[in-house]
């Protein structure tokens, strides 16, 4: 039995979770993947040499994710019984896609989780973010709709933004060297908004925020050496990510506006050549007119006075005008 979140996903896609953290675990690396469930990420980490070890709580679905791990633990990570069973092991990568939301006390679990990380290793996790517009425009309207999966998953007992994961992530020992968003356009989620649940200038107002399309982020940390050097570079990296996804969603917008503008150029011409069609036709006809006018008016002119003037009186003939020779005749 394949697992409720299990999902097909292109490697190579740019705006997908499960491709940004496989991104960020790279290859040929030990991974500890927390949540395997029927094992879709495994698979693809075992194509990119890694060796996986398992975690998943659900027993039922972990089957399918045998043949790509090493094994697979199940057991709950609030617990004990899954760390006293990976007690002693070491892995270079530590990989919690969509799992920390679930967890009552994920700061706990990712504590003992870095434990098992070799000091040379990396932590990947991805968490949804509670933060996107079409939360806010439910909440706006009372409502707060659980559903199977996404943002609102009716088993999330955690949530998220991107500063509360951050924080999350320094006070179990790590700092951020990268920080990946998965975004989701406004009125796209399975929380079910429209533009009719909400103003226009309330909707402004929250496009302004610059998470308001966030729909996931992905991070990827090491341990904190204690050296304020790494803590500065680690703030200059989220900072800078910050910058540069502001940059780009500023240039979307920017090609957004170029492509309008394009197709109303090239609409404006197309109007303006069969403008300038129909201008080029009525100049002829105008100048056809004029040649013809005069003729016309002239013509005009003529049969108008003919038919205005009265036929001339007839006078009696004088008989004294007349040659004589033709009376006679």
């Amino acid at each position: 039995m394949l697992s409720h979140y299990h999902a097909t996903f292109d490697p190579e896609d740019e705006n997908n979770s499960h491709a940004a953290m496989l991104r960020l675990v790279g290859y040929n690396k030990r991974v500890l993947e927390v949540g395997c469930a029927s094992g879709h990420v495994s698979a693809r980490l075992h194509e990119r040499g890694c060796r996986v070890v398992g975690v998943e709580i659900d027993a039922d679905v972990v089957e399918p994710a045998r043949q790509w791990t090493e094994r697979v633990v199940t057991g709950d990570v609030a617990g004990d019984t899954v760390w006293e069973a990976l007690n002693g092991e070491r892995f270079d990568v530590l990989l919690l896609g969509d799992v920390l939301e679930h967890l009552l006390t994920p700061l706990e679990t990712l504590r003992r989780a870095v434990r098992l990380l070799e000091p040379s290793g990396s932590v990947v996790i991805s968490v949804p973010n509670i933060t996107h517009a079409d939360v806010k425009v439910a909440l706006l309207n009372g409502k707060f709709p659980y559903s199977d999966s996404g943002l609102l998953d009716a088993t999330h007992v955690h949530f998220f933004t991107k500063e509360s994961l951050v924080e999350l992530v320094h006070h179990a020992g790590l700092v951020v060297v990268d920080l990946i968003r998965v975004t989701a356009p406004v009125f796209s989620t399975e929380i079910g908004v429209n533009s009719n649940d909400v103003s226009n200038q309330v909707l402004d107002a929250l496009m302004a925020e610059r998470e308001s399309e966030t729909y996931q982020f992905v991070v990827k940390a090491v341990l904190d050496n204690g050296a304020r050097s790494l803590a500065h570079l680690s703030t200059q990296v989220v900072e800078l990510t910050d910058q540069l996804f502001d940059n780009s969603v500023a240039l979307s917008a920017l090609t957004s506006d170029h492509a309008t503008l394009r197709r109303e150029f090239v609409d404006l011409t197309t109007a303006y050549e069969a403008n300038r069609n129909d201008l080029d036709r009525l100049l002829r006809q105008r100048a056809f007119v004029k040649r013809l006018l005069p003729r016309f008016v002239l013509t005009l002119a003529r049969r108008l006075l003919v038919r205005s003037s009265p036929l001339p009186a007839r006078t009696p003939i004088e008989t004294d005008e007349i040659p004589k020779d033709q009376l006679e005749g």
